[in-house]
């Protein structure tokens, strides 16, 4: 993501966008990548590759129905799939720990604490970290609702400008998230710090 960042902003002229205002949205694992994005924003923490001539940092960000706890993904469904989130076979614990047939550490996501939290956009919080606005379905049986919510809690704790909008009955994607009172609360939001408005 903040390869992609930096790549439209060394190439700004050529596709007609201004650099200094950029915003990025993504949905599940897109919307995990933005968070990392928006809470590392206007630091080089994750910068590698090329364009490193400019910053990877974003002016407004949108998560929908994201992660941001990988040890939490869980938390609001039964007993049975949190047990199941806490497996060596669980696609969180393959993200951190890696596969242990290739040299990966085997274990559930409970057994690598530190590198969850290397993994969580929560961790990387700070006065640079950019606005966000986070939207979560009720009906998501995917990822935790409270997922967003613990994002959310953590950038009010840091003062960073969010906010965060529940939408009943949506679940993980699907037709709810093409609703116009969604799209206008996306839209206003970016507005709100990308647009230039002229007196």
């Amino acid at each position: 993501m903040k390869s992609s960042i930096r790549y439209l902003k060394a190439h700004a002229d050529q596709f007609g966008i201004d650099p200094e205002r950029i915003g990025i949205i993504g949905g599940s694992a897109g919307g995990y990548l933005t968070a990392m994005a928006a809470t590392t924003s206007s630091t080089t923490t994750f910068d590698k590759g090329d364009n490193l001539q400019v910053g990877s940092d974003v002016k407004a960000a949108v998560d929908l129905y994201g992660l941001s706890d990988l040890t939490r993904i869980g938390d609001d469904y039964s007993d049975a799939v949190k047990k199941a989130h806490q497996s060596p076979g669980a696609t969180e614990a393959l993200w951190v720990n890696g596969s242990a047939v290739f040299g990966g550490h085997d274990g559930g996501i409970l057994t690598n604490l530190e590198g969850a939290k290397k993994a969580n956009p929560i961790t990387y919080i700070s006065k640079t970290s950019a606005p966000m606005l986070l939207m979560h379905g009720t009906k998501d049986t995917v990822v935790s609702p409270s997922q967003t919510d613990l994002l959310f809690q953590a950038l009010q704790k840091h003062n960073i400008p969010s906010k965060r909008y529940l939408v009943e009955g949506a679940a993980h994607g699907g037709i709810y998230w093409n609703q116009k009172e969604v799209l206008d609360i996306i839209t206003t939001f970016f507005d709100s710090y990308l647009k230039v408005f002229r007196s």
